[in-house]
């Protein structure tokens, strides 16, 4: 993956932990030295190169770069199927044939080696895929208003946070969103959840010892525009209640496998927390409020 040890020795010393604490850093997950089950799926994803492997719809999806890879360029192509997230999908599979049908290609819904020379002697010649993904999120929002009507918006949280789901989910209503609330250990869970309920938006929220934060997805070939522009407004508002939090990518499960923007808030000080979950959640409401308003830069 290009992250060197001294010396392939079997033994987990401070040149392995420096090592992977890279590659978590570079693919922007949890930086803690800890080779636990997120860790290790990402070190197999990446070792996926697009064409080493037959790409088609299974259950579970397929995972890996390989798939990011082959999204990124049906995406440039004009054959977009949501945010780029390493997850081969039904929206993904869709895209896949609709381009081997387009291309006069067979139309099996299996990138092999014939789909994949295609996509990359024509793939390379149009604009970047980011740019139409950013066209896809903009159109969820484009009803501006001052108030929340005609927007899903579901919450989430792992465990112990039912108060707190409870004050945003009565804030968020009373503006005018249709609401959903999810709660289980899994952010995999949430996910479903958000998908089936076709939610616009998705708010996650749980208690992280870490230091404070707000999530948004960032992968290898695409950031949410809207979470990034979301998230930032917000960390900025929540400030004088949680004086440390800040704004970054992230790709942790809820806010890859979500069809829709989602946010994580990840809060250190539960205390202030408790205390603080009314004033909390009207801060939330009037920033999701105030980007609908706006819109997406």
């Amino acid at each position: 993956m290009g992250h060197t040890v001294d010396s392939l020795d079997g033994l987990f010393g401070t040149a392995t932990e420096a090592a992977l604490k890279e590659f978590q850093k570079h693919r922007s997950i949890d930086v803690d030295g800890i080779c636990g089950p997120q860790t290790w799926s990402q070190l197999v994803e990446a070792g996926h190169r697009l064409g080493s492997r037959l790409l088609y719809l299974q259950s579970p999806p397929l995972r890996g770069d390989d798939v990011a890879d082959l999204q990124r360029l049906l995406t440039s192509l004009g054959f977009p199927m949501g945010q780029i997230d390493g997850i081969h999908g039904q929206q993904t599979a869709d895209a896949l044939t609709d381009f081997q049908l387009n291309a006069g290609l067979v139309p099996d819904g299996v990138c092999g080696p014939v789909t994949v020379d295609f996509l990359h002697k024509v793939g390379e010649r149009f604009g970047e895929a980011s740019d139409i993904t950013r066209l896809q999120e903009k159109q969820r929002f484009l009803n501006a208003s001052t108030e929340l009507h005609g927007y899903k918006i579901l919450l989430a949280e792992s465990g112990g946070l039912d108060a707190v789901i409870a004050s945003l989910r009565r804030s968020l209503s009373e503006a005018g969103a249709e609401v959903l609330t999810s709660h289980h250990p899994e952010w995999s869970i949430h996910a479903q959840q958000a998908n089936m309920f076709d939610a616009d938006l998705c708010i996650g929220v749980e208690i992280r010892d870490e230091g404070s934060s707000i999530c948004h997805f960032l992968g290898d070939h695409f950031e949410s525009p809207t979470g990034q522009q979301l998230g930032s407004s917000l960390a900025e508002s929540l400030r004088p209640i949680f004086p440390d939090i800040s704004s970054q990518g992230m790709r942790l499960p809820l806010l890859r496998e979500t069809r829709m923007p989602a946010l994580l808030l990840r809060i250190a000080d539960v205390n202030t927390l408790v205390r603080n979950h009314h004033n909390m959640s009207l801060t939330v409401t009037d920033a999701v409020r105030s980007f609908i308003e706006v819109g997406l830069d």
